[in-house]
C-alpha cells in the first residue's frame, strides 16, 4: 500500500492534466495483467524535460507514481530520469514490491513520448 508521504503526492495530483502545442509529445503504457495505464505529455528543452503532464488510472501507486514524477524528472535528460525518479521515490517512502509495475509503466510511458523527439 502507497505510504503516507507517497499518497501525499498523489492526493495534491502534481502535473496531473495535459500539455498542448506542436512541440509536445505523448507516450502511453498499460500494464498487461490489472490494466492500469498512465499517458505522458512531455515538452524537451535543449534536451531536457521542460514540462510534463500526466493522466493515469488503475491502482493508486501508478497514480502516485506519475505525480511524484512531475517534479522529479523536470530538468533532468530523458536518460537520467528514470534514476530521478527512484531517488525522489526512495525518499517518500519507495513503492512495496507489488507496486513497482507503476514505476516501471511511468518510464515506459516517458520513452516513449520522448523518443518522437
Amino acid at each position: 500500500m502507497v505510504g503516507p508521504k507517497l499518497r501525499a503526492v498523489l492526493l495534491a495530483s502534481v502535473g496531473a492534466g495535459a500539455l498542448t502545442g506542436d512541440d509536445v509529445r505523448t507516450g502511453s503504457a498499460e500494464h498487461p495483467v490489472c490494466g492500469d495505464r498512465t499517458e505522458v505529455d512531455v515538452r524537451l528543452v535543449d534536451g531536457r524535460i521542460a514540462e510534463l503532464r500526466w493522466r493515469a488510472s488503475g491502482c493508486p501507486a501508478t497514480q502516485a507514481v506519475a505525480a511524484t514524477a512531475a517534479q522529479a524528472v523536470i530538468g533532468c535528460r530523458p536518460c537520467d530520469a528514470a534514476v530521478s525518479l527512484r531517488a525522489q521515490l526512495v525518499a517518500l517512502g519507495d513503492l512495496a514490491s507489488y507496486e513497482r509495475h507503476a514505476e516501471a509503466m511511468f518510464l515506459r510511458a516517458l520513452a516513449a513520448a520522448c523518443r518522437s523527439y
